[in-house]
């Protein structure tokens, strides 16, 4: 099948090659593809709206609903720079409704019991307390509608999680947590406050305990240390990954104390 075949789309980072049809996706198919179906078809049977609707499987494509809006990619973004949000996605209510759509997400996901478990980066069972979840949360792979997240597509990272790691992980893109030159770089002028920011989205979530979130940020950058092992690089492009990783880590080492006093107290959740 060629790309004459549909109109190519842009979103996402971990598939190529993506082509809509009228209202139908096609997207290449994976070995993981049968266990994100039966996850993919959990959600539409508990009426999750913020998901595509598997349809089936054309050759060697899978084919999924296409979902109307515009999702906030950014083609020309390089590796250790920000990723260029559009203005409506930089603002609170969006961040709020971003928090809310992970929480709608992970509430929805709660009740699957997965037969299928060849998951793309970690093929088995979600262990106790974890979910099977998206597992690449970030604005490049959600449809905005009217300026507010309204859905999450390319779920082929889905698999076993815990909860709030994949809320930390969504908080680095969604807030998003980065230095200063990386904020500008996204479009933020001026630099948000990230703790106020931080804090709108994890109670947008409804986490309990705010600051469980901070241990669960690290974590979700040393998790991506272990799938960089997954990625096809050269000794010396693993090693950029690796130094880009410490960075990232050395960087919320400073941020810390700022986060741990926004998140001490309980503060409203916005609009």
């Amino acid at each position: 099948m060629g790309n004459d075949d549909g109109e190519p789309l842009a979103g996402g980072r971990m598939t190529p090659s993506v082509l809509r049809r009228g209202e139908r996706v096609l997207r290449p198919l994976g070995p993981w593809s049968e266990a994100v179906h039966e996850y993919l078809r959990h959600l539409e049977s508990v009426g999750f709206p913020g998901a595509p609707r598997v349809l089936g499987v054309e050759g060697d494509r899978e084919v999924v609903t296409y979902l109307d809006g515009e999702v906030a990619a950014d083609p020309s973004r390089q590796p250790g720079h920000g990723h260029r949000l559009p203005a409506p996605a930089r603002g609170d209510e969006a961040l709020v409704a971003a928090g809310r759509l992970v929480r709608d997400l992970h509430e929805a996901s709660r009740g699957f019991r997965p037969h299928r478990t060849g998951y793309r980066f970690h093929p088995c069972p979600p262990r106790p307390g974890q979910i099977v979840s998206h597992g690449d949360l970030g604005p490049w792979n959600t449809v905005y509608r009217d300026g507010r997240p309204a859905a999450f597509i390319d779920f082929d990272s889905a698999g076993p999680v815990d909860p709030v790691d994949e809320l930390a992980a969504a908080a680095w893109a969604f807030v998003p947590l980065a230095p200063d030159r990386r904020l500008r770089e996204a479009g933020f002028d001026p630099v948000p406050d990230l703790p106020r920011r931080l804090g709108l989205f994890v109670d947008a979530y409804g986490l309990p305990d705010r600051r469980a979130v901070l241990p669960a940020l690290r974590r979700s950058v040393l998790a991506g240390a272990e799938r960089i092992a997954t990625w096809p690089l050269s000794p010396a492009e693993t090693a950029a990954s690796l130094e880009y990783l410490a960075g990232e880590l050395r960087w919320l080492h400073t941020v810390t104390p700022a986060l741990e006093r926004a998140l001490g107290g309980r503060a409203g959740a916005g609009p």
